[in-house]
């Protein structure tokens, strides 16, 4: 499941870069119709309460979420593919210290190393100094931090709510935020044959992947699957190349096996 879940938020990297005429509430709007179509059913046919329990952490985690996703998908289209995505799976290690203070768990120096370990393959993903734009990936930094610190908040709301309606909470509140912001601006484009089938597969692949990872984690802790999420940076590195011949720099290759290796630590230090 985690596998699949990986594929799929892959390719959802893939078709956002290649739908980078779109503006990004519109991306973010479609990748949320699925959720608002069909969670909803799942959860009349299951007979779970739309609503939740803990109302103001799922609206407080909804807006960590949806900055997170709007940033992640901004980064996408101005960074290269590979280096975006790697900053996002910064937000493991985030969470070993939003966890810490939070939810008052416990840290150690070996978590602190794997911390440093993770902070030095950003700085040569973003390499600071090199190049004179540093906003998006800044922007990606603070968007990792913000998804870091809406999976701390699922972490609490699995003691009140569903994963389904935690899911449903976000699809709905960011479906509806994106639509009012691309009309306050009006700058919705009407997409043509083709783009409209990568926007729906977009918004599809998106779903199954957010549904696969909750099934691989109703199985299994976390800790033994979490480490399969750092397969998105192999995968998205050759898609880069593939589709849009966006080959990484060797600062960027080093960098990001360093990250992956920073959450591998992390994994076995949790066992």
């Amino acid at each position: 499941m985690m596998i699949i879940a990986t594929i799929c938020f892959s390719l959802m990297a893939v078709m956002v870069k290649f739908l980078s005429d779109f503006p990004v509430m519109e991306l973010v709007f479609f990748r949320n119709i699925p959720i608002m179509l069909f969670i909803p059913l799942i959860l009349k046919n299951k007979k779970i309460s739309f609503w939740g329990n803990n109302r103001p952490l799922l609206l407080f985690r909804n807006f960590l979420s949806g900055f997170g996703i709007i940033t992640y998908y901004y980064t996408i289209l101005a960074m290269i593919l590979t280096d975006a995505v790697t900053i996002r799976q910064l937000s493991p290690i985030f969470m070993i210290f939003l966890s810490s203070l939070f939810l008052r768990e416990e840290i150690g120096v070996k978590k602190i190393t794997i911390f440093i370990l993770a902070f030095l393959g950003t700085l040569l993903v973003v390499k600071p100094g090199f190049h004179l734009d540093l906003y998006p990936a800044v922007i990606a930094l603070f968007g990792s931090i913000s998804t870091a610190g809406s999976h701390v908040a699922i972490r609490s709301l699995r003691l009140t709510d569903h994963p389904l309606v935690i899911i449903n909470y976000s699809g709905y509140s960011l479906g509806l935020v994106s639509i009012g912001i691309l009309l306050w601006q009006g700058n919705f484009i009407i997409p043509d044959a083709l783009s409209l089938f990568f926007l729906v597969l977009m918004g599809l692949v998106s779903l199954v992947g957010q549904l696969a990872v909750i099934i691989a984690y109703q199985r299994v802790p976390i800790k033994l699957v979490s480490i399969y999420l750092y397969l998105q940076i192999i995968f998205v590195a050759l898609l880069g190349v593939l589709f849009f011949k966006e080959i990484p720099d060797l600062f960027s290759i080093f960098g990001a096996s360093l990250i992956i290796i920073s959450g591998y630590l992390n994994y076995k230090l949790k066992n």
